[in-house]
């Protein structure tokens, strides 16, 4: 998000990949809504989510986000990506529109004490990486029902050039199409909220009347505190604040402003310690101090002793400027365990840690579409607080550490890989612990050990075969990337990039550069 100082709005340059695509209407194919976290505060909470992160899992490169101007996030040190963040993610770098990280991210929201979500949205202009983020924003809200969780819009009309009041029109006629009608947006009095982050182009009410000329229902505009001249008072119903260099002297003028508007909504954050100069990007430069969890905690006393009747969290996954709250190396669960506590949510880093699990087994079993089925009642359990089953079932799969193992079974030849005295070969027979190989996760990284010799998948001699051998858990020689192609696995070695193959045919398993349509790096995942 783009940050703004105390009644100036400074638009920044948008540096995006141009990527242009149809932006899809969103289809209604959400399910019953899940249960409601019970709290102790009558404040709605919402929390303020960046839909803009790319990866080539995704689009086949690195979105600007990960990488701004100076970084490579395909150099990895210390198992970490070089990624344009002083912060690293739990999942580590992500892309937006990965059901397993909206799954993920949603039930975090959920346990955190979360009603809702704000999504940071591009609107429909076919420019930059606006369409991505139109498609991610469209994916994180198709799923919400089933989390049981809100949403609202916070619309960029920056995105639009000065006078073209005709295509920010169409975004609300988008809004109007597409999300209005949802029983979980977010409405006052029955008309629709629409948070606004400026304005930045269009400071004139006759534009805004523009803008909203026709649309039904009419959506309430909340800009920035201290503009709703811009938008005009017949439009606007209410405002909000953001992070301002003048910490925290704006949000306490707002908070003793605040019984004054229609709808208040406060501002919680963590600090702000933004990458800006580093990644080679124009930016704010700025900081506000973390104190561990103590600014956050600070700031969220205020909100909740003050008369708004939401709560917005900036950020969830601002990497950029460094607000995020979602679980990262640097502050674990900090963040939302401190929300559970003060909002008085009855679960803890527990629960956290099981929604971790569970994507954990998502990665884990990618390409096993039975264990995905478990995978997927697992998450219904969780959607609607049935936290005991939840565990057990993901006990018994061992969130990808099972005790059985696999078989791992090649698309091309039929054939199995198994272990033969420090070899990995491959038959058409399968019988024998030789033959199963049992799925571990260490520090977020995947192994696989022969059930037979507890020997482990591995390139650590780069050998012209495969072996199963003894090999320390920090070996990235030993770690694997498992990638969804079509339905079937692809198992990539983390330290060479290279797949695992029967490519050559000789009697072993390689791992080499192959195209990701060869079937000979196709593999199955079977109990």
């Amino acid at each position: 998000m783009k940050t703004f100082a105390w009644r100036c709005c400074c638009a920044l340059l948008l540096l995006a990949c141009n990527k242009q695509h149809d932006a899809p209407f969103l289809k209604n194919k959400q399910t019953v809504a899940a249960t409601t976290i019970s709290k102790t505060t009558n404040k709605k909470i919402f929390i303020h989510y960046m839909p803009w992160f790319e990866t080539p899992a995704s689009k086949g490169t690195w979105g600007y986000h990960w990488k701004m101007n100076t970084q490579n996030p395909d150099i990895i040190t210390n198992g970490k990506r070089q990624i344009a963040t002083y912060y690293y993610p739990k999942t580590g770098p992500y892309y937006s529109s990965d059901p397993a990280i909206i799954e993920y991210q949603l039930l975090l929201m959920k346990y955190a004490g979360a009603d809702g979500v704000f999504i940071d949205w591009p609107g429909t202009r076919m420019q930059y990486d606006y369409p991505d983020n139109l498609a991610n924003s469209n994916a994180l809200i198709n799923k919400l029902n089933a989390v049981g969780l809100q949403f609202g819009i916070v619309e960029e009309d920056r995105n639009w050039d000065a006078g073209n009041t005709t295509g920010a029109h169409g975004d609300f006629v988008y809004m109007q199409n597409n999300y209005f009608n949802q029983a979980n947006y977010l409405k006052t009095n029955g008309s629709p909220v629409v948070l606004n982050f400026g304005p930045i182009t269009f400071h004139q009410p006759a534009q805004w009347d523009a803008i909203l000329n026709g649309i039904s229902p009419k959506p309430k505009i909340l800009p920035l505190y201290g503009f709703t001249s811009e938008v005009g008072a017949n439009n606007a119903g209410g405002e909000f604040p953001w992070i301002y260099q003048d910490h925290p002297t704006v949000v306490n003028n707002y908070y003793a402003q605040a019984a004054n508007f229609p709808l208040a909504i406060g501002v919680v954050y963590p600090g702000f310690n933004s990458f800006y100069a580093a990644g080679g990007a124009d930016g704010p430069t700025w900081q506000i101090p973390f104190n561990g969890t103590g600014t956050f905690a600070t700031m969220l006393d205020k909100a909740l002793a003050s008369s708004v009747s939401i709560i917005q969290f900036a950020t969830w996954n601002d990497y950029g400027e460094g607000t995020m709250i979602e679980p990262t190396e640097e502050f674990g669960y900090s963040f939302l365990t401190t929300m559970q506590q003060k909002l008085g949510v009855p679960y803890g880093q527990y629960e956290l840690e099981l929604i971790y699990q569970l994507y954990q087994a998502r990665k884990s079993n990618a390409g096993n579409a039975t264990v995905q089925a478990q995978l997927d009642q697992v998450f219904s359990y969780l959607a609607n607080q049935q936290v005991a089953q939840a565990a057990a079932l993901l006990s018994n799969l061992g969130g990808g550490n099972t005790t059985t193992g696999v078989y791992i079974k090649n698309k091309w030849l039929n054939t199995y890989i198994y272990e033969d005295n420090g070899q990995v070969k491959y038959s058409t027979a399968n019988s024998g612990n030789q033959y199963k190989w049992v799925q571990e996760t260490v520090n977020g990284h995947i192994r696989f050990k022969n059930l037979s010799t507890s020997h482990y998948l591995n390139i650590e001699h780069l050998y012209s075969y495969v072996e199963s051998t003894s090999v320390p858990n920090t070996y990235y020689s030993s770690y694997w990337v498992l990638e969804n192609y079509n339905g079937f696995t692809r198992l990539k070695n983390e330290w060479q990039n290279n797949y695992l193959n029967l490519e050559n045919q000789s009697g072993f398993a390689q791992c080499t550069v192959v195209p990701d349509y060869f079937e000979s790096s196709q593999w199955t995942l079977q109990q």
